[in-house]
């Protein structure tokens, strides 16, 4: 039996990186080794964490031969913040490395998978960011979590993927909580006033949305934030104040105080030609990559090919901008989510754009399924990153609608899902695109046709 080598550092190579953003590298002994933030070919000594009897993770000590691909990181908090993931070398080089992992995992799929859409912006592209307030050695600070842990922060500025208003209006905040002498909540002792900064940024429209999560305090009111309100209003549409006073991290509201400003900001995406306009409220779901969405969703709209007289069945629909931008292009549209605001902003943005031919629900997916028996000409997925359950594969078989186009942000999941539903030799799949909505980092949209044999 081997020795384990856990806690020993030990020297690897890089071979390739792998889904989710992990370099795959190799070990003197051959066993494979998982580490962050190496590029192929790189040498180097790792820290093993973690020693199995097939693989081994590791964290990066030193690097001792660099790839000539590597780069200066931009961002000095790359490698702590749990953001970016992929700062380290060019964006051609990420394009190339996602469409590989793509590919990979899609390899039992006879058919050509094209290079990865770039996202027309490659920095400051995030139009929505959630930053933490912490005690930084007692002082107050604001940022985001640092990779893996929910007790330490990375400060911000910088950031280099959030849009720059956003990163403006972080400073002024901190700034105006700093000299109120109040604390950061603290996760573990739930004491403290300043939990989370949530800033939302129309990027075509210029609105801007900021949002100042606390602790619920008595003896504070609206008035407390009349200084910091003057700050902000000049450049910002909504400023709103929630009240927070459950335990988790999460942002969650007991009360929201609009302080300033519009209730909703609007974001405008243009889609096959087409312009629609989204009322975005403090809470609702929006893709937040602006203009990487509206590349998002003319590859959904082209590989969908839609007709006047299919009706479209949209499921997981969320807020329903891709059912909103697809049904001027068929007779009718369904749409299914199982968050109830998410539904109310969805029916208010149909409205908002005239759009008459789309119907929303309120339901999950397996309950939908089990209640319905509609046909449908067409079928848009896009579930969350776990994917499909057993229930909504059975039922798209059941449907066996003309076409499905399954729209996904975790290619593991998706391979899985695909494999099932071709395994039913009823669909063959005929188109396979992947759009990069995440510069710097790890993620990536794949979009898959399946066309009824």
């Amino acid at each position: 039996m081997t020795p384990s080598k856990k806690n020993q550092i030990i020297k690897v190579k890089a071979e390739k990186i792998v889904f989710p953003g992990n370099v795959l590298c190799r070990c003197d002994d051959g066993i494979a080794l998982f580490c962050e933030n190496l590029l192929p070919n790189e040498e180097a000594e790792v820290l093993v964490i973690k020693d199995k009897k097939t693989f081994r993770e590791g964290k990066l000590q030193n690097i001792l031969v660099k790839s000539p691909l590597r780069q200066e990181p931009k961002c000095s908090s790359f490698g702590k913040c749990g953001g970016c993931s992929f700062q380290h070398t060019d964006y051609q080089n990420q394009i190339e490395y996602k469409t590989i992992y793509v590919k990979e995992l899609l390899n039992f799929i006879d058919i050509d998978i094209p290079q990865t859409e770039q996202s027309p912006v490659q920095w400051n592209y995030r139009n929505k960011m959630e930053f933490s307030f912490f005690n930084d050695n007692d002082i107050l600070n604001l940022g985001l979590h640092c990779k893996g842990s929910f007790y330490r922060y990375s400060q911000v500025p910088p950031c280099y993927i959030a849009h720059e208003d956003i990163v403006k209006v972080v400073d002024i905040v901190k700034d105006f909580a700093l000299k109120s002498n109040l604390k950061a909540y603290h996760n573990k002792s739930h004491e403290g006033f300043y939990r989370h900064l949530v800033v939302r940024k129309g990027v075509n429209t210029g609105d801007l949305l900021i949002n100042i999560v606390t602790n619920k305090i008595d003896n504070i009111d609206a008035s407390f934030w009349n200084d910091l309100v003057n700050s902000l209003s000049s450049f910002s549409s909504s400023i709103y104040w929630t009240q927070n006073s459950k335990l988790s991290d999460a942002v969650n509201s007991d009360l929201t105080t609009l302080l300033y400003g519009k209730e909703n900001i609007t974001e405008k995406l243009t889609v096959a030609n087409k312009t629609f306009n989204f009322s975005i409220a403090p809470f609702s779901f929006f893709q937040t990559n602006t203009k990487g969405t509206e590349v998002l969703y003319n590859k959904i709209i082209e590989s969908l090919n839609p007709k006047e007289d299919e009706t479209l069945l949209d499921m997981y629909c969320g807020t329903g901008a891709i059912g909103i931008c697809v049904a001027p292009h068929v007779k009718n549209v369904v749409a299914v989510e199982q968050v109830e605001d998410s539904i109310i902003s969805a029916k208010y943005n149909a409205a908002y754009n005239n759009i008459n031919n789309i119907e929303f629900f309120t339901s999950t997916a397996e309950d939908w399924v089990k209640q319905n028996k509609t046909q449908f000409t067409s079928v848009i997925i896009d579930p969350p990153r776990m994917g499909l359950t057993q229930s909504v594969i059975d039922h798209l078989l059941y449907l066996n609608p003309e076409k499905i186009v399954y729209v996904s942000c975790n290619p593991s999941t998706l391979a899985r899902d695909l494999k099932i539903i071709i395994a039913s030799d009823k669909f063959n799949i005929t188109k396979i695109s992947a759009v990069d909505m995440f510069p710097q980092t790890y993620h990536i949209e794949t979009i898959v046709l399946l066309e009824r044999k």
